[in-house]
């Protein structure tokens, strides 16, 4: 399940199995450009591994959850290298299974070549790419070129995309933890100032 996809099974049946929680941003960078046919939102909701495989992704999922609750064994770096891998075995494996159909790399093209990409991009990388430029850089293509394609899809520019993904599922936090979590030195960025109301004072009595 991606960003704002839900799934809904009726009858709930049988299905038993590990269930694996993690953000974009703990792949990669070269592996999440591999799995972009796997984390875009166009991709297929289910992924049913291939019987040869199937035993394989079992175990490499029990391995990958032992790691995660065995915190302390090892190094904490080394650890978080080692699920790290784990997962991006797993999802290699089950984004090419055997004889499955050839994933469509250019998932995003179907809703326009240029925003379809920069979307899907824009998914994997928003906590540390802010600028327009970044994402054309990284798109290879211009500034200008991405901003039209945007609004012509979406009526919106560049910018207020990328703000908007920063920002969503952040109500909730206060000030310091938005600033932190999306990257900002300052959490005045986020904060306002108010002065309270001052009670006026009781009036006083005259005296006897």
């Amino acid at each position: 399940m991606r960003p704002g996809h839900v799934q809904c099974r009726h009858p709930p049946g049988a299905a038993r199995g590990p269930f694996i929680l993690f953000e974009p941003d703990v792949l990669r960078p070269d592996i999440a450009r591999v799995l972009v046919p796997l984390t875009a939102h166009e991709a297929p909701a289910v992924l049913s591994p291939h019987s040869d495989d199937a035993a394989s992704l079992q175990q490499t999922a029990l391995q990958l959850l032992d790691e995660h609750r065995s915190l302390g064994r090892r190094p904490l770096d080394v650890q978080h290298a080692l699920r790290r891998s784990l997962l991006e075995s797993l999802l290699l494996r089950l984004a090419n299974a055997p004889g499955s159909t050839p994933a469509d790399t250019g998932a995003g093209r179907r809703r326009g070549d240029a925003y379809g990409r920069f979307a899907d991009a824009l998914e994997l990388h928003f906590r540390e790419l802010h600028r327009a430029t970044d994402y054309a850089e990284m798109l290879g293509c211009s500034v200008r070129t991405l901003s039209r394609a945007a609004r012509e899809t979406t009526g919106k520019g560049v910018r207020e995309l990328i703000d908007k993904r920063r920002l969503v599922g952040s109500a909730r936090w206060d000030a310091r933890a938005v600033a932190a979590r999306l990257g900002f030195t300052d959490p005045a960025n986020f904060g306002s100032s108010a002065t309270a109301p001052v009670s006026p004072r009781p009036p006083s009595r005259p005296a006897q």
